[in-house]
């Protein structure tokens, strides 16, 4: 999309301009290849397509995190937490507004002299790293999924860790959601669609008051259970 924006702007620009918007173009090229990390939301606390695409065959749990808790871990971090977008109009907007940023910066430092200091084409490319992940396809938009989203990390920080997945190796940053002076504040636990409702419940208010969240409400999805 960007580069799309970009070529389009291109078309209309004059000499110097172009040469500017091609060096933008130029420097966002192998963006992908940085570790960018994603922690994803829900603002449906009881979805039957998020049961199960999530739940497994027999039971799940949404953890109902208290949004200004998640604030506080990102702005902790140095994070973004953003509300995504699936609306292609709004998308557009979005990196209309980045090109636009970066090129009159680029315009300005060329002005100045500075120009050659800044990474090729600029800050586009670390303006993209911010603010990609929130673009969703609108086949997704029943999720209404917001996103925690990493600076570029390297893969030799203590915390950057891998695991296994189903076809290859996953990378992933582990955050800590509590600090010595701070608790993790859970608004709810909503149990998914399960045959064993009593055992379910009693289990996770245990788990809870073992992790000194006693306090947290415990509720059952309102979808019923079929396994057929």
């Amino acid at each position: 999309m960007v580069s799309a924006e970009i070529e389009r702007q291109k078309v209309a620009a004059n000499g110097e301009d172009r040469w500017v918007l091609s060096e933008m173009l130029e420097g966002i090229r192998g963006i992908e290849g940085m570790n960018v990390c994603v922690c994803s939301f829900s603002e449906d606390r009881d979805s039957l397509p998020q049961w199960r695409a999530y739940g497994g065959l027999t039971s799940g749990y949404a953890i109902g995190f208290n949004p200004g808790f998640l604030a506080d871990v990102a702005k902790r971090e140095r994070f973004l937490l953003a509300k995504c977008l699936y609306k292609q109009e709004e998308q557009a907007a979005l990196i209309q507004a980045l090109v636009a940023v970066v090129f009159s910066e680029n315009v300005r430092m060329k002005e100045d002299g500075r120009y050659p200091v800044a990474p090729q084409g600029g800050y586009l490319a670390a303006r993209l790293h911010k603010y990609a992940p929130i673009l969703k396809h609108p086949s997704f938009a029943e999720e209404r999924e917001w996103r925690m989203i990493s600076l570029p990390l390297l893969c030799r920080l203590p915390r950057f860790e891998f695991r296994p997945g189903k076809s290859m190796v996953i990378p992933y940053y582990r955050v800590p959601l509590k600090e010595s002076e701070n608790e993790i504040k859970l608004d709810e636990v909503v149990i998914g669609p399960t045959p064993h409702i009593e055992q379910s419940c009693n289990a996770a208010r245990n788990f809870l008051v073992s992790r000194g969240l006693e306090d947290v409400p415990v509720n059952m999805s309102a979808v019923p259970y079929r396994n057929w």
